[in-house]
């Protein structure tokens, strides 16, 4: 039998669905900065299984994503792009699943219409590039509840008896199904409790309403063991996630929420994402609104024998809301991000609506009238289709809707970062941020009060700062617990360590307002230090780098460890003098050199330090081109005779032929590209470049 033209047009159009919406998921993918949340979860991936388990108890989050990125990271890689990827893998297949569970329920026409909505979704295309476990906890939840409607159905299903002495117990092969895919979900998301209680719910009612049926002690027996089932297989990390939910080992950050706005946010990511402001796109909140009345009014009764109605859907939806909400009372739950596993019933029932509007319009247009209906209805298409991709472009191009840029923050303090200098990051649980962009040797990295200094450091020092005056169980007084509590008097005892220890201070500065409300960490390095960069990074949290000099005073005199190189410059400035770290190093290796200058006159612009690497030949081989000692503290505010330091570092070519190299330096007026000159000595070259040390290169 030859099948409809209709089923023959839905065959191709679901697979080119399912294309358009990886298309979409993958534009873009990887380029924005990863935000907090996300190195978390690459950094955990990147530990052994052991290490990811212990580490994961501590924090707040169950384990089961970051065991499956752990294995897909290590398959495809770890850039941001490989990452991401694994949510897009479930946020296509939630397309797809979501056509399959709305055919069972309903029709074809409907399905279509639901996965469309899924494909094109702003909120799904946010999540499906998000290296986070929400596409993964909405795709469980669905074939959850899909399963568990199976079970309430009474369909014919197999499954597995057990014969005990006179005792006969049947498990339907539904019910170990659905057991295991809510306990999964529980590994993933705690928020998955929350669709759980919903369908106990759902089915607390069902039971109540069919109470004198003959089947309903043995629907009853099928739930009850299906919770138990459920129980038992997260049974082993039960414990954990009870002492998580309880006493959280983390500081606060959330706040209440009131009810409207709770509502109003989450109804508009739901329809539009969260890339546009709701005032903005408020006629068409109104317009999706109107259609989910119609889904619940002209869908009151089942359409199938699955028993769906599109309550059920709305319920799927609100109920675990609403319940997030009623315990944010006791303590803040709401974010707008976990309401997305519970996202996919919301477009099954604005499908519904939609397909309800196409059987009326076909149904009672007249033929003369049927033209101005159509056209409505196309209308009503392309105006939900236009707002999404207002929300969705949005999403990728509007800084406003960007994610921290915290590898732009990372990255700066990575290159201006020297040997000897510490990096303080001042919300010490932060650290997998900066961990993941820092491209830098790590010589140290732990809790800030547990610092004790040592001249065998080679690389960078990473100081983690805790919650000042946060509540002493903080982190459960785990040592190795990314939070902990401690004291202004003890930050600011360890402060004083690493000033006397570090020339130079980098502050990786986010977060702050929670975990040091008072500003004793700003008021320490106001009094103590001198800043010497400052830099701000889009994103909500407002990343900084700053750069600090942690000593007011000025350096007495030329090291005795420093090679003299006396040359004056313009008759406005003078090198004193150079230390390199090393004069033999390998081609592809950094260069160090701590230069030493004192101004004799201000120059009237920030003059900028030109070093070059050149071969026997005169070739130059590398070079580096910026503001000596930063941004903030150019040659313009030197003070006459105030003795300065402006380490050096420059990357040797891994390319490069062995051999002997000359380092020449030469500061430069940026506005005309005019060297200061110097004076002809034996260390200047007949360009004006000042020679600094030789270089041995070797393989």
């Amino acid at each position: 039998m030859n099948k409809s033209p209709r089923r023959r047009a839905t065959r191709w159009l679901l697979p080119l669905l399912l294309l358009a919406a990886f298309a979409c998921r993958l534009y873009r993918l990887g380029v924005a900065s990863l935000w907090y949340d996300e190195t978390v979860s690459v950094f955990l991936a990147q530990k052994d299984l052991l290490a990811l388990t212990r580490h994961t108890a501590g924090d707040i989050h169950p384990p089961l994503y970051y065991y499956l990125l752990h294995f897909w990271g290590r398959l495809a890689g770890w850039s941001e792009f490989a990452v991401a990827f694994l949510s897009l893998i479930f946020g296509v297949l939630l397309v797809a699943l979501t056509y399959r569970v709305t055919r069972a329920w309903f029709t074809p026409r409907a399905a279509l219409i639901a996965a469309c909505l899924v494909a094109g979704s702003p909120y799904n295309l946010w999540y499906s590039q998000e290296v986070r476990m929400y596409t993964l906890g909405a795709t469980l939840g669905l074939v959850a509840t899909f399963f568990f409607v199976r079970l309430l159905s009474n369909q014919p299903a197999t499954g597995f008896t057990f014969r005990v002495s006179r005792f006969t117990l049947f498990l339907p092969r539904d019910l170990i199904v659905y057991a295991t895919l809510s306990a999964l979900g529980l590994y993933t998301l705690y928020y998955f409790a929350f669709l759980l209680a919903f369908q106990n719910l759902v089915a607390l009612i069902w039971l109540i309403r069919n109470r004198r049926n003959r089947t309903w002690h043995f629907e009853f027996r099928i739930w009850i063991f299906s919770q138990l089932a459920t129980l038992l297989f997260f049974a082993p990390w039960l414990p954990i996630a009870i002492r998580q939910a309880i006493d959280p080992p983390v500081p606060p950050w959330r706040s209440f929420i009131a009810p409207h706005t709770v509502l109003l946010e989450s109804f508009s990511a739901l329809a539009f994402g969260q890339s546009v402001d709701p005032r903005v796109v408020a006629p068409m909140l109104i317009v999706v609104a109107l259609i989910l009345v119609i889904a619940l009014w002209q869908n009151r009764a089942p359409q199938t024998a699955s028993r769906i109605t599109p309550l059920f859907l709305f319920g799927y939806t609100f109920v675990p809301l609403a319940i997030i909400y009623a315990l944010s009372l006791w303590k803040p739950l709401y974010h707008v991000r976990y309401v997305f596993p519970y996202a996919p019933a919301f477009y099954i029932l604005l499908a519904l609506g939609l397909d309800q509007i196409a059987k009326t319009v076909s149904r009672f247009a007249f033929r003369a009238s049927r033209f101005a209906f159509h056209v409505l209805h196309f209308t009503l298409y392309a105006s939900l289709a236009l707002t999404a991709s207002y929300s969705a472009v949005n999403f990728w191009f509007d800084p406003k809707y960007a994610d921290d840029d915290l590898r732009g923050a990372v990255q700066a303090i990575a290159e201006q970062w020297r040997p000897g200098d510490a990096v303080l990051v001042n919300a010490g649980y932060a650290y997998t941020a900066f961990v993941y962009y820092f491209d830098q040797p790590l010589a140290w990295r732990g809790r800030l009060r547990d610092y004790a200094p040592t001249s065998a450091a080679h690389g960078a020092v990473v100081l983690q700062t805790g919650s000042l005056g946060a509540n002493p169980n903080l982190g459960w007084n785990n040592p190795e617990s990314d939070f902990y509590a401690t004291t202004a008097d003890e930050t600011r005892a360890a402060l004083d360590r690493v000033f006397a220890a570090h020339p130079r201070v980098w502050q990786f500065r986010i977060y702050d307002t929670v975990v040091d409300p008072n500003g004793v960490i700003r008021d320490y390095l106001a009094q103590h230090a001198r800043i010497i960069a400052d830099e701000g990074f889009r994103g909500e949290s407002y990343a900084r780098a700053q750069g600090y000099l942690t000593t007011r005073a000025p350096i007495p005199g030329l090291p005795a460890t420093a090679t003299r190189r006396e040359v004056v410059l313009g008759n406005r400035i003078a090198l004193l003098g150079l230390e390199p770290a090393t004069t033999t190093l390998r081609a592809g290796a950094p260069l160090d050199v701590d230069t030493y200058w004192q101004a004799h006159e201000p120059t009237n612009v920030d003059a900028r330090l030109f070093v070059g690497l050149y071969a026997a030949n005169g070739t130059l081989v590398a070079a580096t081109d910026e503001l000596p000692l930063g941004n903030a503290f150019g040659t313009a505010r030197w003070l006459p005779g105030e003795i300065l330091r402006a380490p050096i570092r420059l990357r040797v070519p891994t390319n490069v032929t062995p051999g002997l190299y000359t380092l020449r330096a030469m500061l430069y007026n940026p506005r005309t590209n005019e060297p200061l000159a110097a004076n002809a000595g034996a260390w200047i070259t007949a360009d004006g470049e000042i020679i600094l040390t030789t270089a041995q290169i070797e393989k």
